[in-house]
């Protein structure tokens, strides 16, 4: 599933840590074609088209109700220049299920009968409410026409329902830790706990790019490069009260670089004004047989909830994998009372890629040397973030940390004082520590040796004739120069300062 790494979550997303939303095109909008040659002149010659919802939700509890629940958009799609237009809206076949107290500009409505002022290719708002003594379940019908000059008038109407579902999924929570390339069940729960049945689903499933479907159905759109899923069952129907299951269960595989995966899903009713979309780019619609909702003999019985509206849950999947973690150290050569700007850091050569965690290289400052420029990110400081730089004992350590990708060197820039001639060394040290892995450990470094790197001070003489432990950021030059420590060598400070940061995502 596309993921989108760095201090943001997405929030249409598997993260960061999020979840950022995108809005999706009206099921008719999204479904009308591109004019071919010639097809531009025809399709204006059709007049606009009615893209309006087919039902409305008039919420009986408006006080707890998501904000803008309220709000009903009419719309009309036209191929032709945007112009004026004229509608008029008749309420007479919703009295006693609802009232429309307010418009937009250009709309000032009022009973039975109220004309609007608005524009082709836009939407023309009206505020819903639901009528003193409506009961859940009332339904009527809300009509309208638009006038355009020189257009075919267009004639819609549309179902405005008195109260409104409300799905919620179970939440999953953590499993078992899997294998490479292990395939697993993620069973879905949706239950109803509005007051009026809610007539066609949308089920959002996302991942974090190591999982994947291994069944694509064929009411499901499947991003183009990931693995988010965006499924619509337009005729499933889930009563107040009821659970019902996703059928087929969904089958999942782990990808080669999976460690900390998730699995991302929610559902909403159809049209009931919640919105998901998939990422930017393409997608792809699936093959096999449809997807559709089952009742659960238990009805959920044992299961928790979700608790908030287009609330989604999250089944955390660890997996056993193996990262070779590298360290980059570096050289300082000058008299007491100089300054050296270095650069010490790490490479995850992979296969892992963790998602939710981060690497982490502890600096340890040679004893000769003091930091007195240490790495600092003015955006992480006014959006209230960690640096990613931390020192908790007034500067011998530094605990460095930052999304591993796999193949990717990742450096942080110190400036160091020389104040003392002792040329012991100080040190870099990089482990992984998953988010919530399955008993807390760490993935597997099967090569150990190069976990940690020296930085070596010199306080007289020169520098080896070699380059420098750390290469140029750009990559040019000579590859690193990996100072290796007897196998099974661990830093202190490192398990000391290894904490789990802050959920990363996608993503961005």
């Amino acid at each position: 599933m596309a993921v989108i790494r760095g201090r943001h979550r997405y929030l249409c997303v598997w993260r960061a840590p999020l979840r950022v939303f995108c809005a999706l095109v009206l099921a008719a909008g999204a479904a009308a074609g591109v004019p071919g040659p010639g097809g531009a002149a025809a399709a204006a010659e059709r007049g606009p088209r009615d893209v309006s919802p087919e039902y409305f939700y008039a919420s009986l509890h408006p006080k707890t109700a998501r904000p803008s629940s309220d709000v009903l958009s009419l719309a009309f799609d036209h191929d032709g220049p945007e112009q004026p237009a004229r509608l008029t809206v008749d309420v007479t076949g919703i009295e006693g299920v609802a009232t429309i107290p307010a418009g937009a500009d250009g709309c000032k409505p009022r009973k039975p009968v109220f004309v609007c002022s608005t524009r082709l290719n836009s939407r023309q708002e009206l505020r819903v409410k639901p009528a003193p003594g409506a009961r859940p379940g009332d339904s009527g019908v809300l009509r309208y026409t638009l006038e355009t000059p020189g257009l075919p008038t267009v004639k819609g109407s549309l179902t405005v329902i008195a109260g409104r579902p409300e799905l919620r999924v179970n939440t999953a929570g953590r499993v078992g830790p899997k294998a490479v390339g292990e395939v697993f069940d993620a069973p879905i729960l949706i239950r109803n706990i509005g007051d009026v049945p809610a007539r066609g689903v949308e089920v959002y499933l996302e991942g974090n790019g190591d999982l994947a479907p291994t069944v694509r159905h064929s009411n499901c759109r499947y991003a183009d490069g990931g693995s988010v899923a965006l499924c619509r069952l337009p005729d499933a129907e889930i009563a107040p009260g009821k659970t019902v299951r996703v059928s087929p269960t969904q089958r999942l595989k782990t990808g080669g670089d999976a460690l900390d995966a998730r699995l991302t899903y929610g559902a909403w009713a159809y049209r009931a004004g919640l919105y998901r979309g998939l990422p930017p780019g393409g997608s792809t619609r699936g093959t096999a047989p449809p997807l559709t909702l089952t009742e659960d003999p238990g009805n959920g019985a044992g299961a928790t909830f979700t608790t908030t509206l287009d609330e989604l849950a999250d089944m955390e999947v660890p997996v056993r994998n193996t990262a070779d973690l590298q360290a980059f150290g570096a050289w300082v050569r000058g008299d007491v009372g100089t300054e050296h700007r270095i650069r010490i850091g790490f490479r995850n050569n992979g296969p892992a890629e963790p998602h939710t965690a981060d690497v982490r290289a502890v600096f340890t400052v040679p004893p000769g040397a003091k930091v007195v420029k240490a790495p600092y990110d003015p955006e992480l400081e006014e959006e209230m973030f960690d640096q990613e730089c931390l020192t908790k004992d007034g500067g011998r350590h530094y605990a460095c940390t930052r999304h591993g990708q796999v193949g990717k060197d990742n450096f942080f820039e110190f400036t160091l004082r020389i104040v003392d001639k002792d040329d012991r060394p100080g040190s870099v040290a990089v482990s992984m520590a998953p988010y919530k892995h399955a008993d807390n450990t760490p993935a597997k470094d099967p090569k150990s040796g190069n976990d940690k790197a020296p930085v070596q001070l010199r306080a007289t003489g020169s520098a080896p004739d070699t380059a420098s432990a750390a290469p140029p950021a750009d990559g040019s030059g000579p590859g690193p120069m990996v100072w290796v420590s007897c196998a099974g060598a661990v830093s202190v400070a490192g398990a000391a300062l290894l904490v789990i940061r802050r959920r990363r995502g996608s993503g961005g």
